[in-house]
C-alpha cells in the first residue's frame, strides 16, 4: 500500500471514528430524552383504583364447544359484595345482566378486566338500582366475561391471533346460550378489547364462524388498528391486510356483486367501534396506529385521545389504560348509558349509541359533536319567558359580561344576535360553576348560572306555562321563546391561581372543574337572542366563582400563522394578539401537521401586567386540538408556565391519512384569557423543538434500527468483497465501514438518503415500488398502498409525507453507523476474551500428542454434523419453526469465530470473513426471536400451534448448509467477473430492500439473507467443481 493509499485510509478511519462517536451520542441522547419523564399536558395523572375481584372459571366451555379449550379458558368476573356468585355446580341462573366480553392484548391477562368491571358494578348498584331521574331507565348491570389466553403473544404471531378470534366467536355463541332460558335473552354482546385484543375483535367479525349480529358495540383501548406494531411475521401482515379490506368493503358505499363485500356490509352496518388511545405516554405502541378513520365512517365510530376525554385529561400508558380511575369511570358510564335491557341487542340503536359515545368521550368543542347539541336540534319543549325591559342588561357585541358572587349586572343579561347574512359571530361562555336549569320557582337569586337561546315573541297565550320576571311596577314587557341549553356545557380543566396540574380538577380531584360553551353562527342563526341569568349564589362565600360571557365577531377570534413547516423549522413564527382580543381565540398553524415533531410555544405579556389593578378571574389556558383523530390537550395556568411543549398526532409514518389540504391537519391552539382592558398585548412565539422531537422517533422507528444496521453491514460487505476480488485477501469489517466513510461515498449516501424522503411520497413511484415488492408479488392482496384514493399511505422508507424532514434518513444512518461500530467492537472484544480463556483452559488440560493424533476425528465430527443437519431439517416441517434452526446457526457461527480466534496463526482473511458474516447474522437474529418466543411459550402450556410458513425448511436450508460448509473455516472462493457482479448486485438490492421496504416488511430481511446464503453455496460448489475439473 503506497503512502497516498495509507493517508486515504487514515482519513477514512478518522471520519469513521468521528461519525460513529457522533452517532452513538445522538442515539444515547434520543434514548435519554425518551426515558425522561413528561411534563405539562403530557404528564401522567391517573388515580389509584380499588376493587374486590373474583373470577369463576366456566369449565362447561370445553372441547365439545371448541377445539381450543385445552389452551384457552373463559371466566366470569364477579365483584365481591355486588354481583351474585355462581354456585359450585356452575349454575348461571344469576346471570340477569347484559353480557360483555373483555379481550386481553399481547401477553395480557384475563384479570385486567377487573378495574372497569368493578367500576361498572359500583356505579350501577350505587346509582342506577333505584332508577333516579336523569339516568338511563333501561340500564342493567353487565355480566363481564373475560378470556384467559395464557398470556399469548398475539402481536408476534398471526396464527395465534386467528386462534383467539376463532375461539372467541365460539365463546360468544356459548355465552349467549347461557341466557337462553331468561325472559329476554340477548342476541349480542358488547366487546371491550385492550391492545391487540381490539384487533382480535375486528378479526372476529370477518371469520366464517362469526354469528350474525352477535356483536354490535366494540370499545378498544390502545389497539393498533391502522398498522401492525411489529412486522417480524408475514402472517400478521396478511391478516391486517385481509381484515382491513373486509372492513373497508363493509362501509364502502359502492354497489358490488362481490359476495364477501355483501357479507361485510351485513355484518358491519350496525356495529359501533370506538378507539381510545392513551397518547404520548404509551411507550409500547405508537398512538398513531390506533386511528381508524380510514376504515370506519363517522356514523359508526371514531378515535379519541384520553387527554381530551372530559374529566380524564391525562395521557395514559399502555397498561394503565385498563385501570386508570378517571378513564374507567367514563367507560363504565358510557356502557350503562348505551344499555337497553328491553332490546334484544341489549343496547340502543346505532345512532343513539354514537350520540352517547360522543358525549362521553369527546370534549364537546368538535364540529363532529354539533349534531348532539340541544341548540342544534331545537327541541319542541320551550321555555316561555316574560321579562321587564327595565331588568334587562343588553350586552353589546365585543363586550364581556362578567358575573362574580353577589355582583350581577341584571337578572337578565341579553346578547342580541345579528343576522347571519350581516356578520358571523361566536358566543363563548366560561364559568366556574356548572350551567343550571331555569325554573319558575327560583327566579329570585339563582345559585347557578343559566343559559338560554331565544327568539323574541310578540305575544304569549295566557294559559301557557310562563316564567315571569315581571312585577306590578313593570311598564314594558318583553317576551321570549327559549330553550335551556345547559346540557351543551362542556366540562374543562380548572385554570386558576394555585392550579398546577390537570389532575387537580379531573374526576376524583380535590378541585372543581370549569365549564364552557361555544356556539358559532351555524347554530346561532336559528335564534335572535342569548340570555344569561343567575347570580352564582348571593349567599356564597366562595369568592373564586365567576362567569364570563361574550359575543364576538367570528373573524376577530380566528387567526392564522401562515409559516410552513420549513419556516417553522428554520426561523419559527411570531404573532401578536390584538388589544381587544375576545374571551377565546383560535390560532391555526397550517404548517404544523407532523406527528414526529415537537413544538415549543411561548406566550409573553407586557411588562406592566403585574402592576395593573385589574385582577383576572381565571388564569389563561390553552386548548390544543386537531381533528381526525380527535385529539385535545389542555395547558392550564399559562401565567405560571409561559413556555409550553406541544406534541400532536397528525400525519404519521405508515398510517393512512385522508387526502385533503395539509392545512386541515394543522395544529390549532385556542387561547382563553381574561385580558386586561386596552393593555394586554400578548405575543406568541412558536418554533420546532428539534431536541424534544428526537424522543418522538423512538416508537415510530424502533424497527428502523434493524433495517438501517443490516443495510450498513451489507454496504461494508460490498466494499470487503470488492477488496477481496482485487487482492484475494478479505479485509477486516472496519475496512468496509471506513470505505463507507470515505468523503465521496459518505456524501453520496447522505445525499441519496436525503432525497429518498421527498421522492418516496410521490404516488406514481409508490405504485411502481408496490408492484416490484416481492411480498406483493407473492400475494397481490398485500399491498403497500391505501385501499381507496380518498386516503394516502406512505409505506416506503421512513413513511414521511414531510419533504422538509429530508434529514431524518441521514440522522438514522449516522446513528446506525455508530451502533454497528459498537456492535463490532463489542463482538471482537467478547470473542478475544472467550478465545483467551479457551486457550488457557486447553493448555491446562495438557493434551498428549497421542490424544491430538487420534485417527480421523474430523470424520467423526463430520458425521455428527450431517446427522444434526438432517435432524433439524426433519423436525422443522413437523414441529419446530425454522427460527429455532436460525438461532442454532447463529450459535454455530459464533463458535466458529471463537475457534478461529483460538487458532492464533489462522489466516486473517478467514477471521475477517466469518466475523463479518456473524455481524450480519446477529442483526438478522432479532427478526427471528419473536416467533421463537411464541413457540417456547406454547411448549410451556403444552400446546402445538400450526406455524404455517414457519415450518418451511427451505427458509433455513441454505443457512444450515452454509454453516456446515464453514465448519472447516472456509472463506469466500475466488469469483469470476460475472459471479462477482452478481454478488455485488444482490448485496446492493439487499441494501435497497432494507431501506425502502425493510421497516414495514422486516420479516423479508431474513428471507433475503437466506437467498444470500444460497448464492454463497452456489459460489462454493462452483469453485469446488472448477477445482475438480482442473485436477482432472
Amino acid at each position: 500500500m503506497d503512502s497516498k493509499s495509507r493517508g486515504k485510509s487514515r482519513l477514512n478511519r478518522s471520519i469513521l471514528t468521528l461519525v460513529s462517536f457522533f452517532g452513538l451520542v445522538l442515539f444515547y441522547l434520543t434514548w435519554y430524552l425518551y426515558t425522561r419523564g413528561l411534563t405539562g399536558a403530557d404528564s401522567p395523572g391517573c388515580r389509584i383504583v380499588y376493587m374486590g375481584p373474583s373470577y369463576a372459571r366456566i369449565t362447561a366451555f370445553d372441547e365439545s364447544h371448541t377445539k381450543f379449550a385445552s389452551k384457552y379458558s373463559l371466566y366470569l368476573y364477579r365483584e365481591q359484595g355486588r354481583d351474585p356468585l355462581p354456585d359450585e355446580n356452575e349454575g348461571f341462573k344469576h346471570l340477569g345482566g347484559i353480557p360483555i366480553l373483555f379481550i386481553p392484548g399481547n401477553a395480557g391477562s384475563y384479570r385486567q378486566v377487573r378495574s372497569i368491571a368493578a367500576e361498572t358494578s359500583d356505579i350501577y348498584f350505587d346509582h342506577y338500582l333505584d332508577q333516579p331521574d336523569g339516568l338511563n331507565p333501561n340500564a342493567k348491570n353487565y355480566d363481564f366475561f373475560t378470556a384467559d389466553f395464557n398470556e399469548d403473544f398475539t402481536a408476534f404471531h398471526g396464527r395465534t391471533l386467528l386462534d383467539q378470534a376463532e375461539y372467541l366467536n365460539e365463546a360468544i355463541k356459548f355465552i349467549l346460550g347461557l341466557y337462553a332460558n331468561s325472559e329476554h335473552p340477548p342476541r349480542s354482546v358488547v366487546v371491550l378489547g385492550h391492545s391487540m385484543g381490539g384487533v382480535v375483535s375486528r378479526v372476529m367479525v370477518s371469520l366464517p364462524n362469526y354469528i350474525p349480529d352477535s356483536i354490535n358495540t366494540i370499545i378498544t383501548l390502545a389497539s393498533p388498528h391502522a398498522a401492525a406494531p411489529l412486522t417480524f411475521d408475514g402472517d400478521i401482515l396478511k391478516i391486517y391486510s385481509a381484515v382491513d379490506r373486509f372492513w373497508f368493503q363493509g362501509y364502502d358505499n359502492k354497489e358490488t356483486d362481490n359476495t364477501i363485500a355483501k357479507i361485510a356490509k351485513e355484518r358491519l352496518s350496525k356495529i359501533s367501534l370506538i378507539s381510545i388511545t392513551g397518547g404520548l405516554l404509551d411507550s409500547i405502541l405508537p398512538a398513531d396506529y390506533t386511528t381508524l378513520g380510514y376504515l370506519v365512517p363517522p356514523t359508526n365510530g371514531f378515535t379519541v385521545y384520553t387527554t381530551g376525554i372530559p374529566g380524564v385529561w391525562t395521557p395514559i400508558d399502555h397498561l394503565a389504560i385498563v385501570w386508570c380511575a378517571q378513564l374507567r369511570r367514563r367507560v363504565s358510564n358510557a356502557l350503562l348509558e348505551i344499555a337497553n335491557f328491553d332490546s334484544p341487542d341489549k343496547t340502543y340503536s346505532l345512532e343513539k349509541r354514537m350520540e352517547i359515545m360522543r358525549k362521553n368521550f369527546l370534549s364537546g368543542f368538535e364540529d363532529y359533536t354539533s349534531q348532539d347539541k340541544v341548540a342544534y336540534d331545537k327541541p319542541a319543549d320551550h321555555i316561555l319567558l316574560k321579562a321587564d325591559s327595565q331588568q334587562i342588561n343588553f350586552v353589546q357585541e365585543g363586550q364581556k359580561l362578567k358575573v362574580t358572587p353577589g355582583k350581577m349586572p341584571s337578572p337578565l343579561n341579553v346578547f342580541r344576535l345579528p343576522s347571519p347574512k350581516v356578520s358571523k359571530v361566536q358566543f363563548s361562555l366560561l364559568s366556574s360553576m356548572d350551567i343550571g336549569e331555569l325554573k319558575s320557582d327560583n327566579n329570585e337569586g339563582y345559585t347557578q348560572p343559566t343559559l338560554l337561546l331565544c327568539n323574541t315573541m310578540d305575544a304569549i297565550k295566557e294559559d301557557a306555562n310562563i316564567i315571569d320576571f315581571t312585577n306590578k311596577e313593570t311598564t314594558e314587557i318583553v317576551m321570549f321563546k327559549c330553550i335551556d341549553v345547559r346540557d351543551d356545557s362542556n366540562m374543562i380543566p380548572r385554570s386558576a391561581v394555585g392550579t398546577y396540574s390537570l389532575s387537580e380538577s379531573s374526576i376524583g380531584g380535590d378541585k372543581s372543574p370549569f365549564y364552557a360553551i361555544q356556539y358559532n353562527s351555524t347554530i346561532l342563526k336559528q335564534y335572535d337572542t342569548v340570555i344569561v341569568t343567575g347570580s352564582l349564589g348571593m349567599e356564597s362565600n366562595d369568592n373564586e366563582n365567576f362567569l364570563l360571557a361574550e359575543l364576538s365577531d367570528y373573524n376577530s377570534s380566528q387567526f392564522n400563522i401562515h409559516e410552513d413547516l420549513f419556516s417553522l423549522m428554520t426561523r419559527g413564527a411570531k404573532f401578536s394578539l390584538p388589544l381587544d382580543k375576545p374571551l377565546s381565540m383560535n390560532i391555526k398553524i397550517p404548517g404544523a401537521w407532523s406527528s414526529i415533531l415537537a413544538y415549543k410555544l411561548k406566550v409573553s405579556w407586557p411588562e406592566d401586567r403585574e402592576t395593573t389593578e385589574y385582577i383576572p378571574v381565571f388564569r389563561t389556558f390553552i386548548r390544543q386540538w386537531s381533528n381526525e383523530p380527535y385529539e385535545v390537550k389542555w395547558h392550564v395556568n399559562i401565567e405560571a408556565n409561559n413556555q409550553v411543549l406541544l406534541n400532536m398526532h397528525g400525519i404519521a409514518p405508515y398510517t393512512p391519512f385522508k387526502v385533503k389540504s395539509k392545512e386541515e391537519y394543522g395544529l390549532n391552539i385556542e387561547i382563553w384569557t381574561d385580558s386586561i382592558p386596552d393593555k394586554s398585548l400578548t405575543t406568541i412565539r412558536l418554533r420546532i423543538d428539534l431536541l424534544n422531537s428526537l424522543r418522538l422517533l423512538v416508537l415510530r422507528y424502533r424497527l428502523a434500527t434493524i433495517s438501517f444496521c443490516v443495510s450498513i453491514i451489507l454496504l461494508a460487505l460490498v466494499f470487503q468483497v470488492k477488496h477481496y476480488k482485487e487482492t484475494n485477501k478479505f479485509p477486516t469489517f472496519l475496512y468496509g465501514l471506513s470505505c463507507i466513510c470515505s468523503p465521496w461515498v459518505f456524501g453520496s449516501i447522505l445525499f441519496t438518503l436525503s432525497i429518498l424522503t421527498p421522492i418516496m411520497s410521490i404516488k406514481p413511484l409508490q405504485k411502481f415500488l408496490n408492484v416490484i415488492d416481492p411480498v406483493v408479488l407473492q400475494d397481490s392482496n398485500e399491498i403497500n398502498l391505501s385501499l381507496t384514493d380518498e386516503f394516502k399511505l406512505n409505506s416506503f422508507f421512513l413513511g414521511l409525507e414531510e419533504k422538509s424532514l429530508w434529514f431524518i434518513g441521514p440522522v438514522f444512518f449516522v446513528m446506525g453507523l455508530g451502533i454497528v461500530s459498537l456492535t463490532f467492537y463489542s463482538l471482537l472484544v467478547a470473542g478475544n476474551v472467550i478465545a483467551s480463556i479457551s486457550r488457557v483452559l486447553l493448555k491446562r488440560l495438557k493434551l498428549s500428542q497421542t490424544e491430538k493424533k487420534q485417527p480421523n476425528p474430523g470424520k467423526l465430527w463430520a458425521n455428527r454434523r450431517i446427522i444434526g443437519v438432517l435432524f433439524v431439517l426433519l423436525v422443522i416441517p413437523i414441529y419446530m419453526p425454522y427460527q429455532f434452526a436460525y438461532v442454532v446457526s447463529c450459535i454455530i457461527q459464533s463458535i466458529q469465530v471463537i475457534k478461529i480466534l483460538v487458532a492464533d496463526k489462522t489466516n486473517k482473511s478467514i477471521l475477517n470473513y466469518h466475523l463479518s458474516l456473524l455481524m450480519l447474522m446477529l442483526w438478522v437474529l432479532p427478526i427471528n426471536v419473536p416467533i421463537l418466543v411464541v413457540f417456547v411459550h406454547n411448549m410451556t402450556i403444552n400446546w402445538t400451534t400450526p406455524f404455517s410458513s414457519h415450518h418451511n425448511f427451505l427458509a433455513i436450508l441454505p443457512v444450515i448448509l452454509l454453516m456446515e460448509r464453514y465448519s472447516n473455516s472456509r472463506t469466500l472462493p475466488k469469483m469470476s467477473q460475472t459471479k462477482y457482479k452478481v454478488t455485488q448486485a444482490f448485496l446492493a438490492y439487499y441494501v435497497f430492500y432494507c431501506l425502502v421496504y425493510g421497516i414495514r416488511h422486516t420479516y423479508w430481511i431474513h428471507h433475503l439473507f437466506n437467498l444470500l446464503c444460497c448464492w454463497l453455496l452456489v459460489l462454493h460448489y462452483d469453485a469446488q467443481d472448477d477445482t475438480s475439473d482442473h485436477v482432472q
